[in-house]
């Protein structure tokens, strides 16, 4: 039998060795000594850092995972002359698609005024306001003025795609925005029960604010995990970001800044290029979209009626801003009218919309720039949903009026509020 042996007719019993208590604690200490070695070593020598990278390279216009919700990378590596520009899935649109993109018309021209672009697609007001209090507390943007492109698809029936938010929730940025002293106890409230609403995990919701104790401790599990994941994406951010020009380096260099963008000559390059673009279909869609989603139509429909959530969270966003020191401006997107007249999106509807956005501009007291009446311009779209040749063009020109205070240039801008 297992475990005894014969003697003299006797069964003797095996003995293990046995360990003692204070050996086994001993072992279980250095084992946890070692597992804290190793994330030691995992975060300071694997790990990149979130300091100054690569300085040739302009990291205000990459559109990639991890990088909007990282304010200590993003802050130490945006431009001197960087402006916050919190928007969506049109970050996206890059030279290779619309060649007036405000990377071209910007970045590689020096001209003193860079778009630092916070957000990605599916990202709604109330994501853009929890990172308008992170970025805006964290003592590191020098340039308070800032924009916000709001897109209509956020206001479509039970308020566009907010379900989609808890999947874009960003720890990072919604601790620094619970844990700010800028931010009022009431707008940290709001924030808190929206995102409660909406499905994020409530366990992290009060490690945020230090509930208790444990989800004080808890806090600071989530913060390092949260940190570790950001720092691992950091590698594909920089490998995106595209290399200064010649002409952007010359400016650096001289300390002088690009003349003001030909924005007439831009416009006119805006019509040839979209026409080339977009020759299958009368809409001035580009023609590759056009082939695989003319079918699709998920514009169908719709209305601006039953959003009351995203019209709070704008107002929310507006406020955060004013209680952190920026100043915003609201780029106020057009629908593409022909595509939303086939679509049966009432155009008494539309302008409702527009007339509801304008009206929480004017009471926050903050500028806006409304492009509605673009909404037949051939190629301000370059597809049904973001900004194209034209649309570039206008919005640049409207952001750098506003950032130069040279409001009105742009006489088929409609300026609003304190900027008229």
């Amino acid at each position: 039998m297992a475990g005894t042996s014969k003697r003299g007719g006797r069964r003797a019993r095996l003995s293990l060795p046995q360990v003692s208590g204070r050996a086994l604690l001993l072992a279980v200490c250095l084992g946890i000594v070692a597992f804290g070695l190793g994330l030691v070593a995992f975060d300071k020598l694997v790990l990149p850092g979130n300091g100054r990278a690569d300085t040739g390279r302009l990291y205000d216009y990459v559109y990639a995972s991890g990088k909007s919700e990282n304010v200590d990378f993003l802050t130490a590596n945006m431009s001197d002359d960087g402006y916050l520009c919190f928007g969506s899935s049109e970050w996206y649109i890059s030279k290779g698609r619309v060649s007036m993109c405000p990377q071209a018309v910007f970045g590689e021209t020096g001209a003193g005024v860079d778009m630092t672009y916070v957000g990605e697609g599916y990202d709604q007001s109330l994501w853009q306001a929890i990172a308008a209090g992170a970025y805006g507390s964290s003592g590191k943007v020098k340039n308070r003025k800032v924009m916000i492109v709001v897109s209509p698809q956020w206001f479509f029936k039970r308020a566009g795609d907010e379900n989609k938010f808890y999947t874009k929730f960003s720890y990072s940025l919604y601790r620094a925005f619970m844990q700010s002293d800028a931010i009022s106890s009431d707008t940290k409230a709001y924030v808190r029960q929206r995102c409660a609403d909406l499905g994020v995990d409530v366990g992290k919701l009060a490690a945020a604010s230090h509930d208790t104790p444990l989800d004080a401790i808890n806090d600071a599990a989530y913060a390092t995990v949260d940190s570790w994941r950001l720092r691992s994406e950091l590698a594909n951010i920089e490998g995106l970001a595209p290399l200064k020009s010649d002409a952007r380096k010359a400016a650096e260099e001289s300390g002088t800044r690009g003349a003001e963008p030909d924005w007439d000559a831009l416009l006119a390059q805006a019509e040839t290029e979209g026409e080339a673009a977009c020759t299958n279909n009368d809409y001035g869609v580009y023609d590759e979209f056009w082939e695989k989603n003319h079918t699709f139509d998920p514009e169908l429909f719709e209305n601006f009626d039953d959003a009351e959530d995203e019209y709070a969270d704008l107002s929310c966003f507006l406020e955060v801003c004013r209680e952190v020191g920026f100043e915003p401006l609201v780029c106020i997107l057009p629908v593409h009218g022909p595509w939303y007249d086939v679509s049966d999106v009432a155009s008494g509807n539309r302008q409702e919309y527009y007339d509801r956005i304008r009206a929480i501009c004017d009471e926050a007291g903050a500028s806006y720039a409304d492009f509605s009446g673009f909404e037949y311009e051939k190629y301000f779209l370059c597809d049904t949903v973001h900004p194209g040749w034209k649309g570039w063009v206008r919005i640049e020109h409207a952001f750098y009026d506003f950032v130069n205070e040279k409001r009105g240039q742009d006489d088929r801008v409609t300026w609003g509020s304190d900027a008229e």
